[in-house]
Order: C-alpha cells, then structure tokens, then sequence
C-alpha cells in the first residue's frame, strides 16, 4: 500500500483519547489525520484526504458522526466506530460495521488498524 494511501481519519472530540488513537495509528504504520472534533471538519477531512480508513466516535457533543460515514460509506473507506454508550444508538445501516466500545483497549485497536494500514 502506498504511503498516501495509509491514512487514518480520527474523529474524536475527547481530546487525550484522539491523541492516544493518533499516536496508536502510528504505531501501525499509518499516518493519522486530525484529529478533527466535530462533523464538519470530519466532513471536509473525507473530502479532502485519501483515506485508508477511519476511526469515528459516535457522539460528538451534541452531533452524531452519521454524515461523515455516510460519505465514507459512499467513497468505500472502512471506518470503525467508537461509542461509550449503547449501540441502539447506530443506524440498520451501519450495523454490520465494527463497533468498538470505550473505553478502547489498545490491543485491540491496534489489531483492528491492522487491517487498515497492511
């Protein structure tokens, strides 16, 4: 995979576990872009970077990340999503994704990311 194409999108409004996912994304191998915190930004972030996959919260204050996996979804990047709450929460249509609970153990996202980066 080429080096441009080993890009992760986090999207994290919790500013010490984006770092920690950041810092996990380059241990990888890959290269994390944002952290962005908020939908927007997440939104332009897709649009504007090839992305190799991505890491989503679903909560984000008081906005939800559906808008930036639907257009991930859209592009066909894979994404996880990271919750701390309950996954009724989560659209039919994202239920078949990987859904990670918070806190995120490190060994898992790393094996998880694994997937993206290799």
């Amino acid at each position: 995979m080429a080096e441009d194409e080993r890009q992760i999108l986090v999207v994290e409004d919790d500013a010490l576990i984006a770092r920690d996912m950041a810092q996990l994304i380059t241990e990888c191998g890959c290269t994390p872009v944002g952290p962005v915190s908020n939908v927007a930004d997440g939104l332009e972030a897709v649009r504007q970077t090839p992305l190799a996959g991505a890491v989503l919260d679903v909560n984000l204050g008081d906005d939800r990340v559906w808008a930036i996996a639907d257009l991930l979804d859209k592009k066909k990047v894979m994404f996880i999503l990271a919750t701390g709450y309950t996954t009724t929460e989560v659209p039919q249509r994202f239920t078949d994704r990987l859904i990670l609970h918070k806190p995120l153990h490190p060994d898992t996202l790393v094996a998880v990311l694994s997937e993206f980066c290799w």
